[in-house]
């Protein structure tokens, strides 16, 4: 029998409604915030567009990590994998994906120490290597933003169709446009502010849909009937799930093991050459960047932990109900590989209400994710190509219109790039297995880029183009030896793209080890604290030295805390915790089952207070001068630039009445920051 289609529950016009509704309201709002801004002596420069004036704290850094990490192909794949492989999918989408924002917290703050004034990792590349080393990781980074951008779009149109029967091509088009407006306007503040309303958005709907399934639902209404439900569907299937024994309660499975091996690797890449991400990392405040990423990677677990706990389990669970679109068939690959457990889930349990709350799901994950990749491809676009070849002597104002019509630029790109993916049917789970193809041969250069002296300009190089081959021939060749053709099924297949990634960072560590061995660059990093920013006048600007909250010592023992707390979770989330329950093969049993849940949903609420309260704490004096002014209760004309590292601080310390020790602070921080490197050193203008 032909299978028949799910049918559509919204119609066209909500999904319309959405995506030009709240993207026309989220872009009115952030200019109407940085209007605010720059009334009250924000100043609108390339400084602010690109990295905040280095200024954002541990809560707003947290948020918008989670937010940046949060893309729609997470919240569908998450809940895809927990459809297939029942708990163990769910527990390692969640722990192979969450450690790498915690790793990437050593490159944070290696950045912080050795490049202070940097804005782009790409300009460490290039001081450090040189122009050919500099083009080869810049089309590296790009290919991964494309990919992380085409996987966004394609995972989320197509949920946005499967609810309202929008045109996935109007989508395709209408939501990176959508996110341009605000994103052009306000550069990087505004990101990290809509990365904050539209994670708070997320886990508030996730929490919702957590209460209705396990709490309040007729359908199943807690954990126990959950695990019962569990059990049938196990036999009603003939215990065909690719895990021990056919039972979606286990954890040994070794298809969603390779699947965490291949995520960790992939996006660990994805991270490390993601420009964005290495921006939160320099517009964080120098005490901030490690406690933000810690607990951004923290805080983001409970994404695809709850949500795939309650809603991909769910899918299979009830997936014989009169309410689950598909019946009374399963689901067909097809729909799998779009992602569609999760829309199909939502309608099963609220109908039009659940419905609604994925399209809204689907619009935060997608602007939200989209607009941190803008704003990081637009900066590498108007620093590492337009300030650097094209117009050496551009002004701050050039850079910065230059910053606005790459994002304007990038936008119609990956419009134009998605549809033609769309076009070709690559769905999101090809472009989510084979990334790590782009992404894996630059991990070994970029690790030895931040931490090591001996590596030099040829062996970063040549790394990386032998990893990409080496992964490119793997890939194809075992598409070809597994399916006996190269296809898009075969080369999108999850073993292929793992032993391919595999491969690529194997021959690439290989090659950078053995040419640093033989030859060792004995790089002194003096070029690195050299560099500079200039502004219009022409005059040298050292950052560091100018934020009263770098101290060097710190920040030295901070990286030592930073890979002690790294290897601490990377063992307790990805080693110990899952590996014993996979080694173990353990069954779970109805009372460890309803644990299991209850602490899903407790992480959801440490999640939600970690990167929607506690921001609030922290801006707390911000945010109350900001209230005292809209009632007038401020004199106007005295705020001066608010994110100035000389002035914020002192002056909403000064509410408490610790002025004076801020003061003191400031100037033995001062006596810390790095001295000026002479001329026979080199100081680098950027």
């Amino acid at each position: 029998m032909a299978d028949t289609a799910a049918a559509i529950p919204l119609s066209q016009g909500a999904g319309y409604g959405v995506v030009i509704g709240l993207g026309a309201l989220f872009a009115l709002s952030m200019i109407l915030v940085t209007e605010i801004m720059k009334r009250r002596g924000n100043i609108e420069n390339s400084e602010e567009f690109t990295v905040a004036k280095r200024s954002l704290g541990t809560g707003l850094t947290a948020a918008g990590v989670t937010s940046s990490w949060t893309w729609s192909t997470t919240l569908l794949s998450s809940v895809t994998v927990a459809y297939e492989y029942g708990v163990a999918g769910s527990f390692f989408y969640a722990a192979c994906n969450s450690t790498q924002i915690m790793v990437f917290s050593n490159l944070a703050i290696q950045c912080k120490r050795k490049a202070p004034n940097a804005r782009t990792f790409l300009e460490i590349i290039r001081v450090r290597y040189g122009t050919i080393a500099h083009f080869s990781f810049m089309f590296f980074s790009l290919a991964s933003n494309i990919l992380v951008v085409s996987s966004i779009l394609i995972g989320g149109c197509a949920a946005i169709n499967s609810l309202t029967g929008m045109s996935v091509y109007a989508s395709l088009w209408l939501l990176p446009l959508s996110v341009s407006a605000y994103t052009m306007r306000g550069g990087l503040r505004a990101t990290i502010l809509t990365d904050y309303i539209h994670t708070a958005i997320i886990l508030i709907t996730i929490l919702m849909f957590w209460f209705k399934v396990y709490a309040t639902g007729s359908q199943i209404g807690s954990p126990g009937k959950m695990w019962d439900l569990l059990i049938e569907a196990a036999k009603r299937n003939n215990y065909s799930a690719p895990t021990k024994d056919g039972s979606y309660l286990t954890i040994r499975s070794l298809g969603a093991l390779k699947f965490a091996i291949l995520s960790i690797l992939e996006y660990t890449g994805v991270v490390f050459l993601d420009n964005s991400f290495h921006q939160k990392g320099i517009a964080a405040d120098p005490a901030s960047a490690i406690p933000g990423y810690v607990l951004g990677g923290l805080a983001w677990y409970a994404m695809p932990f709850t949500l795939a706990t309650t809603m991909g389990i769910l899918a299979v669970a009830l997936e014989n109900a009169p309410a689950f679109p598909t019946y009374p068939r399963r689901m067909n690959s097809q729909e799998i590989g779009a992602g569609l457990a999760l829309p199909f889930a939502a309608q099963t349990i609220a109908g039009k209400g659940g419905a609604g709350a994925v399209l809204v799901l689907m619009f935060m994950s997608c602007t939200s994710a989209i607009s941190s990749v803008m704003i990081g491809t637009s900066t590498v676009l108007s620093y590492d190509v337009y300030k650097t070849y094209i117009n050496p002597k551009a002004t701050d104002a050039q850079v910065l219109r230059a910053g606005h019509w790459c994002v304007a630029g990038f936008a119609v790109f990956m419009a134009a790039f998605g549809s033609m993916l769309h076009g070709v049917n690559i769905d999101l789970g090809f472009i989510y297995n084979m990334t790590g193809i782009f992404t894996g041969s630059a991990l070994p250069a970029l690790v030895g880029t931040f931490f090591s002296s001996r590596q030099g300009a040829l062996a970063a190089t040549l790394s990386i183009w032998t990893g990409f081959v080496a992964a490119v021939i793997t890939w194809l060749t075992l598409a070809q030896r597994f399916s006996g053709t190269v296809s898009i099924a075969s080369v999108g297949a999850t073993d292929p793209c793992l032993y391919g990634c595999i491969a690529g960072i194997g021959a690439a560590a290989v090659v950078t080890i053995s040419i640093s061995i033989f030859h060792n660059a004995n790089y002194g990093w003096e070029t690195l604290r050299g560099i500079r920013l200039v502004d219009d006048a022409g005059n040298d600007r050292d950052v560091a030295y100018a934020d009263p909250t770098y101290d060097a010592e710190r920040l030295r023992k901070a990286a030592y805390v930073a890979r002690g707390i790294t290897l601490f979770l990377f063992l307790a989330l990805f080693i110990i915790w899952p590996l014993t329950l996979y080694g173990t093969a353990y069954m779970f049993s109805k009372k460890f089952f309803t644990g299991w849940v209850i602490v899903s949903l407790l992480w959801a609420f440490f999640s939600f207070f970690s990167v929607t309260v506690f921001p609030i704490i922290e801006s707390r004096h911000l945010l109350w001068s900001w209230a005292k002014d809209l009632f007038g209760k401020n004199g106007k004309g005295q705020h001066g630039d608010e994110f100035d590292h000389h002035q914020h601080r002192q002056r909403y310390d000064e509410s408490d009445g610790s002025a004076t020790a801020s003061k003191e602070k400031d100037s033995a921080n001062e006596s810390a920051a790095p001295v000026s490197i002479e001329k026979d050193e080199g100081v680098l203008r950027v």
